[in-house]
């Protein structure tokens, strides 16, 4: 009777120690989907807290990467910007993979999902390579002063016969595209909608990060280099964003 009891607890203890490396977890991707009847957790939910520690967010669905472009530490009291793009890419992990290219040589601090998922690729401390040759006002070279934020978004689309497409040849539904005007035109075009969740994720960030650094200017890769780029364009409520965070600050125009 005590051998069968033995073997009886011998047999658990192993389909539990097998269930823990087989089937609980698969190396290389985490927790196997098929245990997880949960939706995994986006930071577009506002009851998920962020904090900023050692100049990296902090909190439950943040993803860390470090791209190996970048620039060192900003020089004492220069970073006062963040600077609003979109990825124009296919989706944000091709953002990603670009972003972390030594032979594309760009990177920028986050990577904000379509479906309010997170990924911090640069420490806040470090100057990041995302806007390029730029200028506002009197200011040149805006990497050594902002912090790079970029959108999963498609960008600018072109209609043909009713139908929307994005540079690469993607096509998109017409309730994922909105009209408007770009700041820098005068007739109306089209443009990949950013969803809600996205918006908000951005506008919690952009709060964040400008409560944790002396945050002066929030614009758009248009406005610091407005004859080559025009992201974010008028589909991302810009102007809302700095208003909202700069209540007491006139929001300054024409200084591109």
């Amino acid at each position: 009777m005590l051998f069968w009891v033995f073997f009886a607890i011998c047999a658990i203890f192993t389909f539990f120690t097998e269930m823990d490396i087989g089937h609980f977890y698969d190396f290389g991707r985490g927790l196997n989907p098929s245990y997880l009847l949960m939706p995994a957790p986006t930071l577009s939910d506002p009851k998920i807290s962020m904090q900023i520690e050692r100049h990296r967010l902090q909190g439950e669905a943040i993803r860390h990467l470090t791209s190996p472009n970048q620039g060192g530490p900003y020089a004492v009291g220069a970073l006062d910007t963040i600077i609003i793009h979109y990825t124009a890419c296919r989706d944000a992990q091709e953002a990603i993979d670009i972003l972390c290219s030594t032979e594309r040589r760009v990177s920028a601090h986050l990577v904000v999902g379509r479906d309010g998922s997170l990924t911090q690729l640069l420490p806040f401390d470090t100057v990041g390579w995302h806007a390029g040759q730029s200028r506002w006002g009197t200011r040149e070279h805006f990497n050594q002063y902002s912090l790079g934020i970029e959108i999963d978004n498609a960008g600018q689309l072109e209609e043909k016969d009713g139908r929307f497409f994005s540079w690469w040849g993607a096509e998109y539904p017409s309730d994922q595209v909105v009209e408007g005007v770009h700041r820098h035109h005068t007739q109306p075009t089209f443009w990949h909608a950013f969803p809600a969740r996205q918006i908000d994720l951005v506008e919690r960030l952009c709060a964040l990060l400008t409560a944790t650094y002396p945050i002066d200017h929030i614009l758009g890769h248009e406005e610091i280099a407005p004859q080559r780029k025009i992201d974010p364009g008028p589909a991302f409520p810009l102007d809302r964003l700095r208003g909202g965070l700069f209540k007491s600050r006139p929001v300054l125009e024409g200084q591109s």
